[in-house]
């Protein structure tokens, strides 16, 4: 299925939002969207959200021989793939360009910098060494893929733990978890994605979704680490106009302050679960159960516009305002505080006299209020006994 075109009335709305400095979802221009962390069963495995674009991490290992241009050295792969569960317009079976490009930038913010000590994977120097493989699977998708792809593979990698072994010098032992204990990984430094995306304006914006990144004209990846150091650097451009200078002179103290907190909370929060496991003796994981109860997965694509109203509260119907609904067709429905999402009515749907489709309290989930508009008075009618009119009258 190929991608939905933007249309010229869809750009230009855009783009006169950011020349405005608004965001459709109420964010600054270089704020950045929430970012959660659950993890799975087994070593290694994550999902993360950041905002509605989700992925899934999962690091394995395998004993293989190593390079001949570095016999005590293991080896590290990350592979990202974008399949029609993420999007309509992603096709399943082959990598796409898009998954390619991830996988480059990735591996150069990782493999490149030196993230991961590559040294402590050697088990026989030239013979023997741990071969790391990063699968990143993208499921829902609403921009900025690199950001969640590079969150939810720092995580994964900080969370892995690898099994010990015993080299006798003719065989390898590996050990399982009930004889000793699985090893960390050792990272010397926690690199992470942080993308901007550039309009015609010349405004900049952090962490864009679906459509911002369709319209902007330039796009800007930096690799930066908790130590404010530059890792990795990709820009796109559409336009020569601009330079990359220009965007990173803007952007760079704000990635490297940004980076720095994300950095920690993705610290904290892999510390806790795996100070849980062997306080609970992995009795407790049940995978991505608190994922499913405290999060919902959003389409992408959908028959509603989720725009974010800066004063909610201000906003008050009174029933002495009159209100014409005989050719409405949408309902509203408040989310959170400062958000709400308009919906359409189908026509099938009974509706009552005033256009508004009937629903029940069943209709909503339990996180979602109906906003109930007033009904117009009954219009109310007399009946004129018949009268008798003469000739002359």
């Amino acid at each position: 299925m190929r991608e939905t075109l933007l249309t010229n009335c869809e750009r230009n709305f855009v783009n006169k939002c950011i020349e405005k400095e608004t965001r459709l979802d109420g964010r600054k221009l270089l704020e950045a969207r929430s970012v959660k962390i659950h993890f799975g069963s087994s070593w290694g495995c994550c999902m993360v959200s950041l905002g509605h674009t989700k992925a899934i991490a999962q690091v394995s290992c395998d004993i293989q021989q190593p390079k001949t241009s570095r016999p005590n050295e293991g080896m590290i792969h990350i592979n990202v793939e974008l399949s029609q569960l993420a999007a309509q317009h992603f096709e399943s079976g082959r990598p796409s360009e898009a998954s390619i490009m991830i996988s480059r930038q990735l591996e150069k913010c990782f493999k490149d910098s030196k993230c991961v000590d590559l040294e402590s994977l050697c088990i026989v120097a030239d013979k023997k060494v741990w071969n790391l493989r990063v699968d990143v699977n993208v499921i829902n998708h609403d921009g900025n893929l690199i950001d969640c792809a590079s969150i939810a593979t720092l995580v994964a990698l900080s969370h892995f733990h690898r099994p010990d072994v015993t080299s006798t010098g003719e065989e390898v032992i590996i050990h399982p978890a009930s004889e000793k204990d699985f090893l960390p990984l050792t990272l010397f430094h926690y690199p992470v994605c942080i993308s901007f995306i550039t309009f015609e304006s010349g405004n900049t914006i952090m962490d864009p979704t679906y459509t911002e990144e369709r319209v902007g004209v330039a796009r800007l990846t930096l690799g930066v680490n908790s130590y404010r150091e530059l890792c990795s650097l990709h820009f796109d451009y559409l336009t020569k106009t601009m330079t990359v200078e220009d965007v990173i002179s803007a952007v760079s103290n704000h990635a490297a302050t940004y980076a720095a907190k994300l950095v920690q909370q993705i610290k904290e929060t892999v510390t806790e679960d795996i100070q849980s496991r062997y306080k609970k003796d992995n009795s407790s994981v049940c995978g991505f159960k608190e994922s499913i109860h405290t999060d919902k997965l959003t389409s992408m694509i959908g028959n509603h516009i989720s725009i974010k109203l800066s004063k909610w509260d201000t906003v008050a119907i009174t029933e002495d305002e009159d209100i014409r609904t005989e050719n409405e067709d949408s309902r509203i429905v408040k989310h959170d505080e400062g958000s709400a999402e308009l919906i359409p009515i189908f026509k099938n749907s009974p509706q009552t006299e005033s256009g508004f489709s009937i629903m029940d309290d069943s209709d909503f989930s339990d996180d979602q209020e109906c906003i109930k508009l007033p009904t117009p008075p009954k219009s109310t009618s007399t009946t004129i006994e018949e009268i008798k009119l003469e000739d002359s009258d």
